[in-house]
C-alpha cells in the first residue's frame, strides 16, 4: 500500500502543508496519525478525497 507524508501530499494537490492539516483535522482527509507531528495518508484515502471534491464541485455547479 502507497502512502504519503503531508508534505507530499501537498505537493500532488498543489497546496500548501497547512492546508493539507486542516484537512485531516476537519475530517476531510483520512489519515493515520503516527505520532503527535507525524501523520500518513494511503494512496485510497487520497482518491477518495478526491473523488468527493469532484462530486461536490459538479453538484455545487448543477445548481
Amino acid at each position: 500500500m502507497q502512502t504519503y507524508t503531508v508534505e507530499q501530499t501537498a505537493k500532488i494537490l498543489q497546496v500548501r502543508k497547512n492546508f493539507v492539516y486542516d484537512l485531516i483535522f476537519t475530517g476531510r482527509l483520512r489519515a493515520v496519525r503516527l505520532s503527535e507531528r507525524r501523520f500518513r495518508i494511503s494512496e485510497a484515502a487520497l482518491a477518495e478525497f478526491l473523488r468527493q471534491e469532484e462530486a461536490r464541485v459538479a453538484e455545487t455547479c448543477a445548481h
